[in-house]
């Protein structure tokens, strides 16, 4: 058995090499081919927290994109690479995008309930084998926000630090902003100087929760079609809002600080972000592999392209804490201003 171990390993191996090879003529610095350990390490991004990456395809129906990592929920229940989804949490899967997918499965408490056809039957065309699963939302992600009040002057100023964009950004900062406003913050200061991004759905989240429903941005596909993308988060604060970026801040960390910019809501200070503006879709590969694949570009409300231009802070700052230490923090916190950004003209869609 030793030998047909090695060959299958053998094999595997070449297998991966090739498509590694096959990947990178494409000339696109994103996409790439995953082994499968590398592929579960993705899980951290896993925004429905029962271990479903859901995909739609070519047809319009929507499907289990990746194989289920071994300790999650959907494993356990033997959910599988290529299952068809029918419905989430009682809504009918026709017709939804990935978004709307996101938003089902995150309203409805600790429970995610899917019916599903079995994968096998999908490509038998036996779509009568439809059965329900019940599967428990557990994040096992980092905490990505840290908070607290600074005084300054008589005043206090909230401050934000976004580490990244995970399953527990949005529930988080909707308890910081809770949290500020009951310790009587008069001012928030979001800090996303080194984030490098995670899923664009908590970028779009939060952005409305300081916009009322607010244009956050454009994504241009593989055809050139623009789509504009809103968000559908109640607001939950109007307090003067400051943003922190630096050349480390990227991809959904710039979708937001754009969009909060270009939607009048908060002066941008640091120095020039990464410039990250594409997006990679996930596929998930029959052995627990992935490809990731730049899908799709994005711009921001005013129309800009962020992908190897970043956003351009209204104000360039050396912040203290980044010279001398985070001991200095509260130093930077204390200097902050709140007057509005000079706000651009954003342009009609049928414009661009």
């Amino acid at each position: 058995m030793y030998w047909l171990r090695a060959a299958i390993y053998r094999v595997n191996s070449q297998a991966l090499e090739a498509a590694k090879k096959l990947v990178s003529s494409l000339g696109d610095r994103y996409s790439r081919v995953l082994p499968p350990l590398q592929a579960a390490k993705l899980g951290k991004y896993d925004v429905t927290g029962v271990g479903i990456n859901l995909i739609i395809s070519d047809a319009g129906t929507m499907l289990v994109g990746a194989v289920p990592p071994e300790d999650s929920d959907a494993a356990r229940e033997g959910v599988a690479f290529g299952d068809r989804v029918l419905s989430i949490n009682g809504l009918s899967t026709a017709g939804m995008t990935s978004f709307d997918a996101l938003e089902a499965i995150q309203t409805k408490g600790d429970v995610v309930r899917l019916r599903l056809i079995p994968a096998a039957d999908v490509a038998k065309g036996q779509e009568t084998t439809a059965r329900e699963v019940a599967l428990r939302r557990a994040f096992v992600t980092k905490d990505p926000v840290r908070y607290r009040a600074v005084e300054s002057n008589g005043e206090l100023h909230g401050y934000i630090q976004l580490t990244e964009f995970n399953a527990r950004c949005k529930p988080r900062m909707k308890e910081a902003l809770a949290a500020l406003k009951a310790q009587g913050a008069s001012s928030v200061v979001l800090d996303l100087r080194g984030n490098g991004g995670g899923v664009l759905d908590g970028a779009i989240g939060i952005a409305g929760m300081f916009v009322d429903q607010p244009l956050v941005l454009y994504v241009t596909d593989a055809n050139g079609s623009k789509q504009p993308l809103y968000s559908r988060e109640p607001q939950v604060t109007t307090l003067p809002l400051q943003i922190w970026v630096n050349s480390k801040t990227a991809s959904s960390g710039e979708v937001l600080a754009g969009a909060l910019h270009d939607n009048c809501r908060a002066k941008v200070i640091g120095e020039r972000t990464y410039g990250k503006g594409v997006i990679q879709g996930v596929f998930g590969l029959s052995d627990g592999g992935a490809l990731i694949e730049t899908v799709a570009s994005y711009a921001t409300p005013s129309g800009s392209e962020i992908n190897l231009k970043g956003i351009q802070p209204d104000e360039s700052r050396v912040f203290v804490s980044d010279v001398l230490g985070s001991q200095f923090l509260t130093t930077d916190i204390k200097a902050a201003t709140f007057e509005p950004p000079t706000c651009p003209k954003l342009t009609p869609i049928d414009a661009l």
